[in-house]
């Protein structure tokens, strides 16, 4: 036992020796990807330095806000729907659920709501949602949005091409992605 441990020794010795020998730019990079983690990301335990009290330039100041990426384009930032519901996060069993949503032009979805948060991104063309109460809005390709949760909506591709969106579901508390409605005032058509 002891001499197995003297060789792994010596070869670990050995082997430091050869990788200093050559030098750590003859070897392939195997550290981390610098574009996800800056190098200039403080220590966990030291705070953060605000930008504008260390006296950083405004490019550096975007450095910090989003990393070493070198073309940041934000789509979408706040914490209300388009309907302007307040988000509110699942808390039970939370899960994230993404995918593409492809719409022929003309092509309508049913009548629904999401009873969790949803992000939407137009990856192309364009669509235009009704929302009950509130009333049409459009959104294009390049735009994001916080789509409405508790407001029964619909929407249909306004475009003279395929519409393509992203659409992240923010699941849990034994939520659906989806839930079909009544058109509005449908309630009405059934008393009569």
């Amino acid at each position: 036992m002891l001499k197995a441990l003297m060789t792994t020794n010596r070869l670990r010795t050995a082997c430091t020796a050869l990788l200093l020998g050559f030098g750590i730019a003859a070897l392939p990079a195997l550290a981390a990807d610098k574009s996800i983690l800056p190098s200039n990301k403080p220590a966990p335990s030291l705070p953060a330095e605000k930008p504008e009290a260390s006296g950083q330039s405004e490019a550096a100041a975007d450095t910090h806000e989003h990393g070493s990426y070198e073309n940041v384009r934000e789509v979408f930032s706040g914490d209300l729907t388009v309907a302007g519901e307040k988000v509110t996060f699942p808390q039970q069993n939370p899960s994230v659920r993404a995918i593409v949503v492809t719409m022929e032009p003309g092509e309508k979805t049913a009548w629904h709501q999401h009873g969790s948060p949803l992000f939407a991104y137009i990856l192309q063309g364009e669509v235009t949602v009704i929302y009950d109460g509130i009333g049409k809005k459009l959104f294009r390709e390049g735009e994001g949005l916080l789509e409405a949760m508790t407001v029964t909506h619909q929407g249909e591709n306004t475009g003279q091409g395929p519409a393509k969106i992203l659409a992240v579901f923010l699941l849990g508390d034994d939520s659906e992605p989806v839930t079909e409605e009544d058109p509005p005032g449908a309630e009405l058509e059934k008393v009569k």
